[in-house]
């Protein structure tokens, strides 16, 4: 098996009400993921959570930056490319 497996995970042009459904329900669940394992290692081991706070917060601020860009789609009757790959690394 190779050390590294890559995968299209969106690639496409979308309006700018999909693209902000498709990209607001990705940082959502990310945001609902950190959140969980920040409340879970708190509460079950005690552990200390500042990676899953810092990157809730990056992710906040990502999805202020695409408000913005989703925004300006929607007042220009713009549509959007989107492409994003997964890479996932064996170590």
């Amino acid at each position: 098996m190779e050390k590294t497996q890559s995968f299209k995970l969106i690639d496409g042009t979308f309006s700018a009400a999909e693209a902000e459904n498709i990209l607001y329900t990705l940082i959502s669940s990310k945001i609902n993921f950190h959140s969980m394992e920040s409340f879970s290692n708190t509460e079950r081991f005690n552990q200390d959570d500042s990676h899953h706070t810092k990157r809730i917060l990056e992710l906040k601020e990502s999805k202020k930056q695409l408000d913005l860009i989703i925004n300006t789609a929607k007042q220009n009757n713009t549509e959007l490319t989107i492409e994003s790959d997964i890479n996932i690394y064996f170590k």
